[in-house]
């Protein structure tokens, strides 16, 4: 079966808002969604990522590398995180991520990984 991943966006304080009871509740959600595809035999990978990186890029015609702090992008929106996740096709992998209690805070980019390099 295919894998798929989803992006998740969303603003560096969409979660700062909530009181201490509501960012424990907000987790336990985001826990019992993987648990939830565990049961039905698609355990969830994924993981947060950090605020800092760097990013690498090839360098003008010396062939060396230049390397930035970053990743800095315009917009509001960061990505914080990721989960994979099996499914048929992408209609069924929007679908699992529609339940995904991350919407009440940003979005979600479904993408395809692809089997054999990047896929079109």
């Amino acid at each position: 079966m295919p894998n798929f991943v989803g992006f998740l966006r969303g603003t560096e304080d969409a979660q700062s808002h909530l009181s201490p009871d509501e960012a424990q509740r907000t987790l336990e959600r985001y826990l019992r969604w993987g648990e939830d595809l565990e049961r039905a035999g698609n355990p969830p990978g994924g993981g947060g990522l950090s605020y800092r990186g760097r990013v690498v890029r090839r360098g003008g015609g010396g062939g060396g590398l230049d390397v930035t702090d970053g990743p800095f992008v315009e917009g509001t929106e960061i990505l914080g995180g990721f989960i994979s996740i099996e499914a048929s096709d992408l209609d069924e992998a929007e679908k699992i991520f529609s339940s995904h209690p991350h919407l009440d805070f940003g979005s979600i980019e479904v993408r395809k990984i692809g089997e054999q390099g990047c896929e079109p």
